[in-house]
């Protein structure tokens, strides 16, 4: 945008008020809108990618995290479970395997998912129910 701006003033200056021809002042715009534009450019490259970090797909992968029942499950059916990941509340659907009960309250922990679905293993039981 430097650029373009810097050339498009530069080259009406030129033409309204100097006996240039059109080729030379093309010419004149372009060197000297290229300095503007590469300062800048220069200057943004460094700020913007300063606190850069890449993300890979194991930072985001919920294997392993601690978190607590919020909607209780028992014997095969469907539950939610919360968990913070990066400073986030997530949530995740869980299933209770065949014979197990989740309660609301229960702390679990994430062992796998499977298509959005997460495996859970009993971590420490609330005393309390709700």
């Amino acid at each position: 945008m430097v650029f373009v701006t810097v050339w498009g003033g530069t080259g009406y200056v030129l033409t309204r008020f100097s006996g240039m021809h059109l080729l030379p002042i093309v010419l004149v715009c372009t060197l000297t809108a290229l300095l503007p534009g590469i300062l800048l450019y220069t200057v943004l490259a460094r700020v913007m990618t300063r606190y850069d970090s890449s993300m890979s797909e194991s930072d985001y992968d919920p294997a392993g995290q601690l978190g607590y029942i919020s909607i209780a499950a028992a014997d095969g059916a469907v539950g939610e479970m919360k968990y913070v990941l990066h400073g986030t509340m997530r949530s995740i659907g869980v299933r209770a395997e065949p014979g197990q009960q989740l309660l609301r309250g229960d702390r679990v922990i994430i062992v796998k998912t499977d298509k959005g679905i997460a495996a859970v293993t009993l971590f420490e039981r609330e005393s309390e129910q709700y």
